[in-house]
């Protein structure tokens, strides 16, 4: 087969999207390098030596196109007369949208949809983003031939929002970065510790943008209320979001015992991972809640929430709590910093949970939507 990527978030976005689009395009290649792939992208990509490496030791052969005729806007108008032009077997949409001079034809089109958070919680989005948001999905749910939803969750909102996804949608989880797969180095935790300094006490870990969605404000009401009965420490990863300012400026009021470290690598998350006591994700609302995956890759029990697509991903790995009631988070809390062999159950439940989203797996699934197309 001759097979299409667009690849513009693999090349330009470090995290979400991006580890996805990295993720499935390097294990496609490695798994199938009988086919022949074109990795389309709009140009000045960032310096990628891993992934670079990944594709070029998988034996595939791979072409990387950059741009076209409407330069870096080829990626919503002009791919798909260059789909037809290549003709390519198929063309595959990593974020949620499909070329919109897209026509029905030889070439199959796939597109994977994250989530439509933008339909649920338009407040958190820009009038002109929603727009735009709205008119690609909504173009990708009427043309596509498959649409690849990433949890029930999210496949559920398609048919809420877009009845026209409707008959077309097949749930594939995703995996996360091939770093949490690594095994764990004690010496790496150790450095890692030291460079963030966070040596003195063990710490819960909250991977999340600082953003109203995310929640922190209920973690933090939680984690004030019951600091003084646990051992631990709560230490914050995530870019600086629309609640950046009202979370940082009370950094000062938790004893030293609350840390933000902003965006960090992925090798030194990992390690973060490794070193936590456990993790805390209080988010509102995802379309997967890729930190519940990380942190049962990296063999930690999780606090987060009910609803939305939570239980469905962490399953028995996790407490749960109602996420606008920061007493009941608070319980939770208390629970997994007091009860070492609940705890414990919740890690090696975290091991079999992980399995339902082993990569080579999951590109064997999209590998035969491909061929069925």
């Amino acid at each position: 087969m001759k097979i299409g990527y667009d690849a513009k978030r693999a090349y330009h976005n470090p995290t979400g999207l991006g580890n996805y689009s990295r993720t499935l395009i390097g294990g496609m290649l490695k798994q199938h390098p009988e086919n022949e792939y074109l990795l389309m992208d709009t140009g000045n990509p960032m310096d990628l030596p891993y992934f670079n490496r990944q594709l070029n030791d998988s034996g595939a052969n791979w072409k990387y196109e950059s741009g076209g005729m409407f330069g870096k806007h080829s990626r919503s108008y002009g791919w798909g007369s260059k789909a037809r032009s290549l003709k390519l077997d198929v063309y595959h949409g990593l974020s949620n949208e499909i070329p919109l001079d897209w026509k029905p034809g030889a070439t199959k089109s796939v597109v994977t949809i994250h989530d439509v958070i933008f339909k649920r919680y338009p407040e958190a989005y820009k009038a002109l983003d929603r727009f735009f948001y709205n008119r690609k999905t909504q173009f990708a749910c009427k043309k596509a031939d498959i649409i690849l939803a990433t949890s029930l969750q999210t496949k559920s909102d398609l048919e809420e929002y877009y009845p026209d996804s409707r008959g077309r949608i097949q749930v594939v989880y995703q995996d996360t970065d091939p770093a949490f797969h690594y095994r764990k180095r004690t010496e790496a935790v150790a450095k890692i510790l030291y460079k963030f300094d966070i040596v003195e006490r063990p710490y819960i870990l909250c991977v999340s943008k600082l953003e109203k969605r995310k929640n922190h404000k209920v973690l933090l009401e939680a984690f004030r209320s019951v600091m003084s009965q646990i051992p631990e420490d709560l230490v914050l990863v995530g870019g600086r979001g629309d609640t950046g300012d009202e979370i940082l400026e009370h950094l000062g009021d938790y004893d030293g015992r609350l840390r933000w470290l902003g965006n960090v690598e992925t090798d030194d998350l990992v390690n973060l991972y490794d070193g936590a006591s456990y993790t805390a994700y209080p988010s509102v609302f995802e379309g997967f809640g890729i930190p519940l995956l990380e942190s049962m890759r990296r063999g930690k029990a999780i606090v987060s929430s009910t609803g939305s697509c939570f239980q469905e991903i962490a399953g028995q790995a996790a407490l749960y709590a109602d996420p606008t009631r920061s007493e009941e988070m608070a319980q939770q809390l208390l629970r997994l910093s007091t009860d070492a062999e609940l705890k414990r159950l919740l890690e090696t439940a975290g091991q079999t949970e992980s399995k339902r989203f082993d990569l080579k797996v999951l590109v064997e699934t999209i590998h035969g939507v491909y061929r069925d197309l």
